[in-house]
C-alpha cells in the first residue's frame, strides 16, 4: 500500500533531510581539517626536532672543531676565531641559496598536503 504525502509534507521532508545532509557535510569538512591540520602539525614537530637535534649535533662538533684548531694554532682565541670564521662562511652560503631553501621547504609542505588531499579523493 502507498502512502500518499501531500505537498507540504513532502518538503517538509525534504528540508530535514536537507538540513541532516547539510550538517553531516559540515561535521565531514571539520573533521577532514582536524586530520590535515594533525598531519601538518606533526609535520612542524617532527621538523623542529629534527633540527634541535642537528643544531645542538653541529654546536658540539664545532666546540670540538674550535679546540682542534686552537691546537694547531697554538692558542684557543685563533681556534675558536677560525670555527667564528666557519660561521660566517657558512652563514654566507645560507643568504646565497635563502631562495632555493624556502622554496625547497614549502614544497615540502605543500606536497605533504597535496598527497593527503589525493588518499581522500582516493577514498
Amino acid at each position: 500500500m502507498e502512502a500518499e504525502y501531500k505537498l507540504g509534507e513532502i518538503l517538509t521532508l525534504l528540508k530535514t533531510d536537507l538540513l541532516d545532509f547539510g550538517a553531516t557535510k559540515l561535521e565531514l569538512l571539520k573533521w577532514q581539517t582536524f586530520e590535515k591540520s594533525s598531519r601538518l602539525g606533526s609535520l612542524i614537530l617532527w621538523g623542529f626536532i629534527v633540527i634541535n637535534l642537528i643544531f645542538f649535533a653541529l654546536l658540539f662538533a664545532f666546540i670540538a672543531l674550535g679546540f682542534l684548531f686552537s691546537g694547531w694554532v697554538g692558542s684557543h682565541a685563533g681556534g675558536f676565531g677560525l670555527v667564528a670564521l666557519l660561521y660566517l662562511i657558512v652563514l654566507g652560503i645560507l643568504c646565497v641559496f635563502r631562495k632555493g631553501i624556502c622554496t625547497s621547504i614549502q614544497n615540502r609542505f605543500l606536497s605533504e598536503l597535496d598527497s593527503s588531499l589525493a588518499e581522500e579523493t582516493k577514498k
